[in-house]
This record gives C-alpha cells, structure tokens and sequence, in this order.
C-alpha cells in the first residue's frame, strides 16, 4: 500500500517563526532574557523596585526603564544589578552554532560521592638525554 504525502506551503506565521532571527531580534531577545533574570532573582529574595533602586543608587524611573526589555545594558551596569539582587553576573562567548546551557547550583548542595577531587598531582620529573647517533645503522625506520 502506497502512502500519499501531501505538503502543504507554511503560511505567513509558520516561515515568520521559522526564520533565523535578525540580528536586531536577538539584541532584543537577550535584553528581555536579562529582565527576566533580574526579575526572577528580584522575586526569590523579595526586593520590589524601589528596594532594587536603592541598592543601585538609581531612581525608579531609571529602574522602569532597564526592565522594560528596550534598555541598552553596559557591563557595569549588568555587574551593579547582579550585586543589587545578591547575585553574579557570568556571560560566555560561544561558537556560532553552539548553545550554551547554565546549571546553577550551590557547592554544598553536592552529594560528596559526586563533589571532584581536588588533590594536587605530582608527576615524576623525567630526564631525557640523547644518545650518540648510531653509525653504520642498517634498519629501515619506521
């Protein structure tokens, strides 16, 4: 029995959403990925916005403006918003065609079983002298 597939052209919505995103469109998407950060760490350690602004020696305005996703971020002010919600600020420069995933977890939350070991190694030193070259040596190298 021969199946028929038939396939249909994508609509308007279908090649929008499968289309690499611009370049532009990937500035906007890590800004709204920052805010989210921020807001998720602001949330988990209960600091609404006027605290947040404190901390940063910033105005609420200014505080509305960074959260509304259209903010151009300088890396001190991603270092300042790190430390005003108690947290770090990491970023990673990947390969094009790579994806890069964060695990966050806490060093004491490690099962000791799974934690690395973190004994120095010290390797032997090794002395390595060259000998006379042989003279009249007849065998093929490899």
């Amino acid at each position: 029995m021969k199946i028929n597939i038939i396939k249909q052209k994508p609509d308007e919505v279908q090649d929008f959403f499968s289309a690499p995103l611009s370049f532009s469109q990937k500035v906007v998407m890590k800004k709204l990925l920052i805010v989210e950060q921020l807001l998720e760490r602001m949330k988990a350690i209960g600091l609404n916005r006027s605290k947040f602004a404190e901390k940063m020696s910033i105005s609420s305005a200014r505080v509305t403006s960074m959260l509304d996703g259209t903010n151009n971020f300088t890396l001190e002010t991603m270092l300042r918003a790190a430390d005003a919600v108690d947290g770090e600020f990491h970023w990673v420069i990947a390969p094009k065609g790579h994806e890069v995933k964060w695990s966050v977890f806490c060093e004491e939350s490690i099962h000791p079983a799974f934690k690395p070991a973190r004994e120095t190694v010290h390797q032997p030193t090794a002395e390595f002298k060259m000998s006379a070259i042989a003279q009249e040596d007849q065998a093929n190298a490899a």
